[in-house]
């Protein structure tokens, strides 16, 4: 049943069922009664975020922490993990009831799969690191080396702030300066405690810089 994806993968696993609650949403597992894998997307969150950041510092140690975290807040967002998800074809796989196979559920499950081989292999991490670099390590090298990597904050705030905290960041107007013909808006954005200021000559702008300074805080906290 999983043959195909396993080869797609470049681990078969010895307990199948692992794999299985890797890819079943809790809806699908409700209604069966199996396992879903809100559990294993939690441990592989953590492996995915040290393999990505470990690269980045192995790579381009030159770099500065600020640039570092913003790199690092791409890669490991919904849209860059449902991405390389369609690229093994998980979407095919998962075993859901209700609602759609959306980013959030393919980037989750994404994450659930790296928790399962790490486990199923009797926690060696060394391998999970193996089979991550072999599939992943040169388009994310390539993809950083030629600026490929998204510069639309506002998402990407939104998307860790929902990772975190199952919330969505807000945006509040503070200024507006300057003649009609050359404005400058002041935005502040803010989520649990932290706030950050941004300023452009649209208020679009203006949320667009404050959300980049807020990703920023938020990482390097």
């Amino acid at each position: 049943m999983y043959e195909d994806l396993e080869k797609r993968i470049g681990y078969s696993f010895k307990n199948k069922d692992l794999l299985r609650q890797a890819l079943t949403h809790i809806s699908y597992a409700k209604e069966k009664g199996t396992s879903h894998y809100e559990t294993l997307e939690f441990l592989g969150d953590a492996l995915l975020n040290f393999l990505i950041v470990d690269l980045l510092v192995q790579e381009f140690p030159e770099k500065r922490e600020g640039t570092l975290a913003s790199l690092k807040a791409y890669l490991i967002s919904e849209e860059f993990f449902y991405d390389l998800a369609v690229d093994l074809r998980l979407p095919d796989y998962i075993l859901i009831s209700r609602g759609k196979k959306n980013t959030s559920i393919v980037g989750d499950v994404f994450e659930a799969i790296w928790a399962a081989i790490y486990i199923d292999s009797g926690r060696d991490f060394n391998l999970v690191r193996r089979i991550f670099s072999e599939l992943f390590r040169e388009r994310i090298l390539e993809m950083v080396r030629n600026r490929k990597i998204r510069k639309d904050y506002k998402t990407l705030l939104q998307e860790i702030t929902q990772k975190r905290w199952k919330e969505r960041p807000t945006y509040r107007v503070i200024s507006v300066e300057g003649p009609e013909h050359a404005r400058v808006f002041t935005v502040e954005s803010s989520i649990r405690g932290f706030s950050a200021i941004g300023r452009g000559r649209s208020k679009k702008e203006a949320e667009q810089e404050a959300a980049k300074n807020l990703v920023r805080k938020i990482q390097e906290a």
